[in-house]
C-alpha cells in the first residue's frame, strides 16, 4: 500500500512539470494565468493525502527550475512555500471526506491557504530582504492575473479527484 502512494507521489510530481511545459507553449504568462502547476500539487493532497500533497508542493517546483528554468530562481521559495501549502492544507482538509461537496470546500480552503502562505513570505521578504521590487499589493496582483486559473481548478479538479477515487479505491 505504501509503495502504490509513492509511485502515485512520484507521477504528480512528474504532472507538476509537465503539465506547466504544455501551458507555457503559450507563452510564460500563460503559466501565471492558468496556474498549471497548482493542478497535480492540489490533487495529490485531496487524493493521497497531506504528505504526498506536501512532497509533491516541494519536489515538482525544484524539478522543474532545474530542468526547465521555470519558475524563474528568484520566483522558486514564494512558489514552494506557496505549492506546499496547498499540497498540505488539501491533503489536510480532505482527510477522511468522501463526497463532491467535501472535495470543492476543500480546495477552496487550500486556496486560501496557499494564498496566505504566499503572502506571509513576501512580507517576510520585503521586511527581511529589504526588497523594494516586491510588494504586498503583488499578492493581490497574483490573485488577480491567476483567476482564470482558479476557475479551472474549481472546475476540473473536484470532478478529476471523484473519477480517480473511484477508479483507485482498491489501489489507495
Amino acid at each position: 500500500m505504501k509503495s502504490k502512494k509513492i509511485v502515485l507521489c512520484g507521477l504528480f510530481c512528474a504532472f507538476g512539470v509537465l503539465l506547466p511545459q504544455a501551458f507555457h507553449m503559450f507563452g510564460t504568462a500563460a503559466g501565471m494565468t492558468f496556474l498549471p502547476m497548482h493542478i497535480p500539487v492540489l490533487m495529490a493532497g485531496l487524493i493521497i493525502g497531506p504528505v504526498c500533497g506536501l512532497v509533491t508542493g516541494v519536489v515538482s517546483p525544484v524539478l522543474s527550475c532545474l530542468f526547465t528554468g521555470m519558475p524563474a530562481p528568484v520566483k522558486l521559495p514564494f512558489m514552494l512555500f506557496e505549492l506546499a501549502a496547498y499540497g498540505l492544507f488539501s491533503g489536510l482538509f480532505s482527510k477522511n471526506s468522501n463526497g463532491v461537496g467535501r472535495v470543492y470546500l476543500s480546495l477552496i480552503g487550500a486556496q486560501i491557504a496557499g494564498r496566505a502562505v504566499n503572502a506571509v513570505c513576501t512580507l517576510a521578504a520585503v521586511y527581511l530582504f529589504h526588497i523594494e521590487k516586491v510588494s504586498v499589493l503583488s499578492v493581490w496582483t497574483a490573485v488577480v492575473s491567476g483567476m482564470p486559473g482558479i476557475v479551472i481548478q474549481l472546475v476540473f479538479i473536484p470532478p478529476l479527484v471523484m473519477a480517480v477515487k473511484k477508479y483507485a479505491k482498491t489501489m489507495l
